[in-house]
């Protein structure tokens, strides 16, 4: 008997589909911290746009490495890449969320934000059918100051926080980076 080769697109959209079955099961009862009432996000809007990201990404990696397998969390980095557009402002804001494939015309930054917030609790919430801690940090120069807004919007938003490191010093980095 010959085993059959599963399709990389197919293995792929089988992980995407699953991810976007969880994220059109959010629960309505879910109101993240610093939501206003009457602002909700279209679970909709947030898993199409991770969709079309993730099959965008999957299509550059393996245009780069045609004979290879190609495996990466699309998930991962579009949360991500979404905490990182915190810092951003202008043109470099609107570049990461536009390469994320949100439509900024029909949803406003701080809903993307309040979606990722609303995925990260519900993948973080615990079951007895499933076990999954999703955790983001951000590493940053220890002469740099963060700007306090971003600090909150970071635990808030991507129940994360940023760590001075010193990146003079490669093995502390490395070590602190390691211990997170």
């Amino acid at each position: 008997m010959r085993a059959e080769r599963v399709s990389p697109l197919l293995a792929l959209g089988l992980l995407v589909a699953g991810l976007c079955s969880s994220v059109h099961c959010l629960p309505e009862n879910v109101t993240p911290e610093g939501q206003h009432k009457g602002t909700s996000v279209d679970d909709h809007a947030l898993a199409s746009s991770n969709t079309d990201f993730a099959f965008s990404l999957y299509k550059q990696l393996a245009l780069k490495n045609p004979n290879k397998n190609v495996i990466f969390s699309p998930l991962s980095v579009s949360i991500a890449l979404g905490f990182l557009s915190l810092g951003a402002h202008g043109s470099t804001l609107t570049e990461i969320l536009e390469g994320l494939k949100f439509n900024l015309t029909e949803t406003p930054e701080r809903e993307i934000h309040q979606g990722f917030q609303q995925l990260l609790q519900t993948l973080n919430r615990p079951s007895n059918e499933l076990q999954l801690s999703v955790g983001n940090a951000m590493f940053v120069q220890e002469e740099l100051k963060l700007l306090d807004k971003f600090r909150e919007d970071a635990r808030v938003l991507y129940s994360s926080e940023a760590f001075p490191t010193n990146f003079g010093d490669p093995e502390a980095a490395r070590s602190l980076i390691m211990t997170m």
